[in-house]
């Protein structure tokens, strides 16, 4: 608030009403309720019927009332067949050496890891191999596909339906289950898919272990985001559907997802993550080189990723000595700021004025641009800020509801937000390939968390639209169009 105050002395009360939709989307009346008190506004939102009749009776849309929070069928049926494009030739490298996993043509191995670039399609890659050693090679039984957030099964669900569509069996169907949000016990049969968040498994199997053993025998157990995989809670999920330690010859196999296939710079996890997955990248042979780096600049080369042009925005000088002594230990000892840190950073005025001017002086008016913001409370600011220069934004964090993140999702995709500012929700599982311009105005503590962020922006021409599987996030697609070659990022 202090920047919104110096610099709009005069601000109108339209203006700061345009500025708290910027913050809060459709929820605003929700967030103002003590306010509103003598209007006896709704208890509950969440499209009830008085919710409805209390915001239609002060003139606004009925969005504004909320929406139920349906949820999605529990299972996907899916039939095909339906045209997909063809893969590239360091996806059909990727997915040959999956489907030589699955056949066992690494002896007694039957562990293995895709490290692959956020954009180039690794989602499709994993499904792809996996249906055609379906149809072609025998392989049967179930498959476990695990994730950490709705969003990312989500899109793991509409890659199935996409590839079993254009790839699957003639005349047959893929049953795909979906085990998340309270959705009903998939049935017991073998025969299926079944993708669910690694939160759902642990709670399901700590409670229900009979009703889901059958999870145990499935042949395939897949781990998207692996690199979060050495965390206890994966490690107790991996036990409970049959992966050991020993690895076992009668195991399922291990298939690990991932476009950042290292623990930060901690080479001592980075070594235990490899071992988890039997120390086989099954992308080796697909690139010119195995170093992360090198393999974007390759993709980029060829068109299938879009290049960055980085630009640093001048951020706040924090003296060590100004933070209390729990905060310069936790720095001291942790690779990342405490939160109490990150607040102090976010709260810093000239700093946001430094990253909304960056944001006039080098983002075109009609560039839809991805923000990362500190906090919260900096995501608001920022998106306020920008509203009051005529850029029309919306805040988004963990705290957003659903729906109200679905329907800012929808309108950045659809060109009707320009800036989407966010806090910590959109560096995984989110895909929108018309994005010109990512502004990562919060602190980065090391290439996995920068290299997602980035991920964000386009893909290049050679992928725009066709090849990579778009997020489900807000029920819809990307609208078909042309990537540009070229991006630009800005860290402050």
């Amino acid at each position: 608030m202090g920047v919104l105050e110096r610099d709009n002395p005069g601000i109108k009360d339209l203006d700061l009403a345009e500025a708290a939709i910027a913050a809060w989307g459709t929820d605003v009346l929700k967030h103002c309720k003590t306010s509103l008190d003598r209007l006896d506004p709704p208890k509950k939102w969440a499209g009830s019927l008085r919710a409805l009749e209390f915001v239609r009776t002060l003139g606004f849309p009925e969005d504004w009332a909320g929406e139920r929070d349906e949820k999605p069928d529990p299972f996907l049926e899916v039939e095909g067949p339906r045209p997909l494009p063809q893969l590239h030739a360091y996806q059909r490298t990727i997915a040959d050496n999956v489907r030589k996993l699955l056949r066992g043509e690494y002896g007694a191995e039957r562990r293995g890891m895709i490290g692959m670039p956020t954009g180039s399609g690794k989602t499709r890659v994993a499904v792809q191999a996996v249906v055609e050693a379906m149809r072609g090679d025998g392989f049967r039984g179930g498959v476990l596909w695990v994730a950490d957030r709705d969003e990312l099964c989500e899109q793991a669900v509409e890659a199935w339906r996409q590839v079993w569509s254009s790839e699957g069996t003639w005349a047959s169907r893929l049953r795909v289950s979906r085990m998340w949000e309270g959705q009903p016990q998939p049935l017991p049969m073998t025969e299926i898919h079944v993708v669910a968040t690694v939160q759902t498994l642990e709670s399901e199997l700590s409670n229900q272990l009979e009703q889901y053993g059958f999870l145990a025998d499935f042949r395939l157990v897949v781990f998207d985001e692996a690199h979060r995989s050495i965390a206890p809670t994966y490690t107790w999920v991996m036990q409970e559907v049959g992966l050991t330690s020993l690895q076992k010859a009668d195991e399922p196999f291990l298939l690990g997802l991932t476009a950042t296939p290292y623990r930060g710079q901690d080479e001592v996890e980075t070594a235990r993550l490899v071992r988890r997955y039997g120390s086989r990248r099954l992308d080796s042979g697909a690139f010119l080189s195995e170093d992360s780096e090198a393999v974007i600049r390759e993709l980029q080369d060829k068109g299938v990723l879009a290049r960055a042009d980085h630009e640093v925005i001048e951020g706040a000088t924090f003296p060590f000595s100004a933070f209390s002594g729990k905060e310069r230990k936790q720095m001291r000892d942790l690779p990342w700021l405490p939160t109490s840190v990150e607040n102090r950073i976010a709260r810093n005025t000239e700093r946001t004025e430094r990253i909304v001017e960056a944001y006039e002086e080098h983002v075109p008016p009609d560039w839809p641009a991805l923000v990362f913001a500190t906090s919260v409370e900096h995501a608001q600011t920022l998106a306020t800020l920008l509203e009051l220069k005529g850029i029309r934004a919306q805040a988004v964090s963990g705290e957003t509801s659903r729906q109200t993140r679905r329907r800012a999702v929808e309108g950045f995709r659809g060109g009707e937000i320009k800036a989407l500012v966010n806090y910590g929700v959109f560096r995984e599982g989110f895909d929108a390939p018309d994005t010109r311009a990512i502004i990562v105005a919060r602190p980065v503590y090391g290439p996995n968390l920068y290299f997602q962020m980035i991920g964000r922006g386009p893909r290049g021409p050679k992928t725009a639209a066709t090849s990579d599987v778009p997020s489900s996030t807000s029920g819809t697609t990307s609208k078909p169009s042309i990537a540009p070659s070229r991006f630009r990022s800005w860290i402050g």
